[in-house]
């Protein structure tokens, strides 16, 4: 089991985009030190919402690659569908050249039907958008030029620079079952959701298997990530009333079209399916979690937590228990 950071940079009232900012950069920069066991930060992709500002990841990953020396840095959720694969062709050569290989590439559908319409995407034909830009983008990643001729590229072969000098690590986020079962037949590892039910993220490991299955996909060696929200407080309340001030915004803004009943109960399901309560209450739902859907990283992330002193001794704890994790 690996265990990395993700950021969703959520801001919430009473706080300003540049506190919201450092506080990633300040926790990034603390377990990029050599006594910490933290393999990888990925950094989450949002647009027209301070329910994540940062809208262009990529920007925020160059910088914290250059602050950084040892761990990996990424993306969580980098959108294709209403980016040009070229153009992040050029991005990941580039940062995986600058970092030494240390960049990872989360890729994403589009989960939002505005940001399609914002970006004249049709919604029609967004799987095929979604597969046809990660053909063009995987080809450049892989052998340094591209070209494409299909329903929404059309473009000579060109010479994707600077070229990459390793194998760039790939997930594909859980956007959907058809992102799933296409992911599957190719074998690339999925991340889950943070927002789906754990009954959601089970239900898309069962059909990744099963399609990879009728694909002869070898899956052993795919290392599926798991996102963990983590409020650890001795007072239970105060756990779960921060995260369910932090994540209410946004489940409202993501499930738009239920009910404010549905919405509350979205809330409380995932407050009692992340690490949220006392400190001996989250290992053994969160093991179980892992084990069901395949998971072989971690990602946590301690966002949701007020005070900033308590988040790094909820750091140090964790890696505390990585490191004699090690050593056994």
């Amino acid at each position: 089991m690996n265990f990395g950071l993700f950021f969703l940079n959520f801001q919430p009232e009473g706080m300003t985009s540049e506190m919201v900012l450092d506080n990633m950069v300040d926790t990034v920069a603390l377990v990029d030190k050599d006594d910490y066991h933290f393999k990888r930060v990925l950094v989450s992709e949002h647009h027209f919402s301070k329910n994540g500002i940062i809208g262009e990841p990529l920007t925020a990953i160059s910088f914290l690659l250059g602050l950084t020396k040892r761990i990996e840095i990424g993306s969580l959720n980098q959108v294709i569908t209403t980016h040009h694969p070229v153009r992040i062709g050029e991005q990941t050569g580039l940062l995986d050249q600058m970092s030494y290989g240390r960049f990872v590439l989360g890729l994403s559908d589009c989960v939002n039907d505005f940001e399609m319409d914002f970006f004249k995407r049709k919604r029609s034909s967004q799987q095929q958008q979604f597969e046809a830009c990660y053909e063009i983008l995987n080809e450049a990643l892989t052998t340094n030029y591209c070209q494409a001729d299909d329903d929404f590229f059309n473009f000579p072969r060109i010479s994707v620079n600077p070229h990459c000098i390793s194998e760039v690590k790939q997930y594909i986020l859980a956007s959907s079952m058809g992102v799933v079962e296409w992911a599957a037949r190719k074998g690339l590892p999925l991340t889950y959701r943070w927002s789906d039910s754990l009954a959601e993220k089970e239900k898309y490991y069962q059909r990744y298997l099963a399609v990879a299955k009728e694909n002869n996909i070898d899956v052993s060696n795919v290392d599926h990530q798991f996102p963990l929200l983590v409020n650890i407080n001795e007072n239970r309340r105060i756990a779960r009333d921060e995260v369910r001030e932090y994540i209410e915004s946004y489940v409202a803004e993501a499930y738009s079209t239920d009910t404010d009943a549905n919405i509350s109960l979205r809330v409380e399901e995932l407050i009692e399916q992340h690490a949220v309560g006392k400190v001996d209450e989250y290992y053994d739902s969160t093991m179980h979690a892992v084990k069901v859907t395949g998971s072989k990283n971690l990602l946590l992330s301690f966002e949701s937590m007020k005070n900033k002193d308590d988040v790094t001794k909820l750091i140090n704890m964790f890696n505390q228990k990585i490191k004699d994790n090690l050593i056994k």
